[in-house]
């Protein structure tokens, strides 16, 4: 079945199909794919139970790690504001981890196989809703305790702060699918991957301590990773230094999370059509 053809191809009067629309409908895939999980996520949580629920709870985790900044002595308060308010967007893109793996223990995964759109395309769609959660948690934390740890904002920096959190939600969600092409056969481990990811940026990354202070192999680790530029570039704002460095550093950071896309988009496309090929139609091998 490698050669499948792309049933989503108008025929042209000769009966010959027409791929000339092929990115419009690719574009709609991935369309109605991030509408499915938006529709996933929204029996999860109504405005109400986000905003009072899951929203207070990132809230206090940012705020406890404030207070113990406060305890250390000045300016870290306001280090760790941000780095944890930063690594808040940089968690929900690793969720993608394991709410890929969720088609799977649907039942839906077989389904994708056979289908004549791209599964890696669905998958990449289907955990969208990570980024704007993230985004907001990690902006409405910043901006309600920013009095706590005596850091000034304006309308300039807090526009390039929301771009910049929107950077690293992107990212790092290419990383979570990446992690999430690798343990979609082995959902068990979804938890443990992410989790351990995430510990590992929190170490070398910057968010708790700067990248400096870990030593050149792990620092070196960081610079591969999503989270460490963006967070950089996220300092030099909110520190009034906004500027070509901090253009450079959303470079880096763009760079890094295409690398990772590309990687996932690969492992993706290689399973399903190892699939398509041999009749593992779950991935299972």
């Amino acid at each position: 079945m490698s050669g499948v053809t792309d049933l989503t191809a108008t025929p042209t009067g000769d009966g010959t199909p027409d791929t000339s629309s092929g990115f419009g409908r690719r574009l709609q895939v991935l369309s109605w794919a991030a509408r499915a999980g938006a529709a996933d996520y929204g029996t999860v949580f109504t405005w109400k139970t986000w905003l009072l629920g899951w929203f207070v709870r990132m809230l206090a985790q940012v705020l406890f790690f404030t207070t113990i900044g406060d305890l250390l002595g000045p300016g870290q308060a306001r280090y760790l504001l941000i780095g944890n308010a930063v690594a808040l967007v940089a968690l929900h893109g690793i969720f993608a981890t394991a709410s890929t793996t969720w088609e799977l223990q649907n039942g839906t995964l077989p389904l994708l196989v056979a289908s004549p759109s791209s599964p890696s395309l669905v998958l990449l769609g289907r955990s969208l809703f990570w980024l704007p959660d993230g985004v907001a948690c990690g902006l409405g934390a910043i901006l309600i305790l920013a009095p706590v740890a005596d850091l000034r904002l304006t309308v300039a920096r807090v526009a390039l702060l929301a771009a910049l959190l929107v950077l690293v939600a992107m990212t790092t969600y290419c990383l979570g699918l990446f992690l999430g092409s690798l343990v979609l056969t082995a959902a068990d481990l979804r938890n443990v991957v992410s989790n351990a990811t995430f510990t590992v940026m929190l170490i070398v990354c910057g968010p708790e301590v700067p990248a400096s202070a870990v030593g050149p192999v792990l620092g070196r680790i960081g610079d591969v990773l999503p989270l460490t530029h963006g967070l950089l570039a996220v300092r030099e704002v909110l520190a009034g230094r906004a500027g070509t460095h901090t253009a450079v550093l959303a470079g880096w950071e763009t760079l890094i999370g295409a690398c990772w896309l590309a990687a996932a988009l690969t492992a993706l496309t290689w399973r399903a059509r190892r699939s398509r090929r041999d009749g593992a139609a779950l991935f299972l091998t």
